[in-house]
């Protein structure tokens, strides 16, 4: 059973997104203001947070901003503010997803469950033992792997690699001329799945049903915006755009 905390200020909506979570068995925690809010997220454990943007008090983006400070936890952005500005700050300060109202509460609650599947799989994979280093770095006094030697799209100690972008499958890590770059997890699952097949091209449907497990128009709408942000960290040719078709690994990168 999870412990969510949605932070909401529309009474009627806080209570049909409770009923619905409590419903699937989890434990619910809600604010009606980011205040209240952030006082409830530190009272104990919280496993997902879903919070708006537009709250009295204290905003989401400031929320967000503070949760960030100390914690890792999946966090997802619901807005009625539908444009790229708005979406690229709520990715920056590292929410795992960016919902625009309306939406219907089976759409919720689907990208509640993506999100949490995405972090149970990501805590299982760092809990488990490594056979052998999976960092960057070479053998004892060696120097770091390049993207070379990763070996375009192939796996290397975990780590895969095209341009001077190196992904650390294992670590959960992603290198850019050597250093670490912070992504959010949703940039990490599509800069992974297009550095793993580096010659394939994805629709927008196909990285949503990668990412969260199933596409509709406002998925679609969250890759784009999660694709810009890829760019804006690891380099306009990070991404490569086929005309009428969708994504790539950047071909021209380095």
């Amino acid at each position: 059973m999870a412990r969510l905390l949605i932070i909401e200020d529309e009474a009627e909506l806080l209570h049909a997104l409770e009923q619905l979570f409590v419903h699937d068995g989890h434990d619910v925690l809600t604010a009606a203001d980011g205040e209240q809010g952030l006082r409830r997220f530190r009272e104990g454990r919280v496993d997902l947070v879903i919070v708006d943007i537009l709250l009295p008090k204290l905003d989401g983006f400031a929320v967000c901003k503070a949760i960030r400070r100390g914690s890792d936890v999946p966090i997802i952005v619901t807005t009625a503010l539908d444009d790229e500005g708005h979406q690229l700050q709520g990715f920056s300060l590292l929410a795992d997803d960016y919902v625009t109202k309306p939406y219907s509460l089976s759409v919720r609650r689907e990208r509640g469950r993506a999100v949490r599947r995405r972090w149970a799989a990501r805590s299982e994979a760092a809990a488990s033992p490594a056979i052998e280093p999976t960092t960057a770095a070479g053998p004892a006094g060696g120097t770091a792997a390049s993207a070379a030697e990763c070996g375009t799209g192939t796996a290397a100690r975990g780590l895969l690699g095209f341009g001077d972008i190196i992904v650390d499958t294992e670590a959960h890590e992603v290198l850019l001329r050597g250093d670490v770059v912070a992504l959010t997890r949703t940039e990490f699952d599509i800069i992974r799945l297009l550095a793993e097949h580096p010659r394939r091209v994805f629709t927008r449907d196909a990285l949503a049903r990668q990412v969260w497990g199933y596409a509709d128009d406002c998925g679609n709408k969250a890759i784009n915006i999660h694709v810009m942000n890829l760019r804006r960290k690891l380099g306009a040719d990070s991404v490569d755009t086929v005309r009428g078709v969708g994504y790539r690994a950047g071909t021209r990168h380095g």
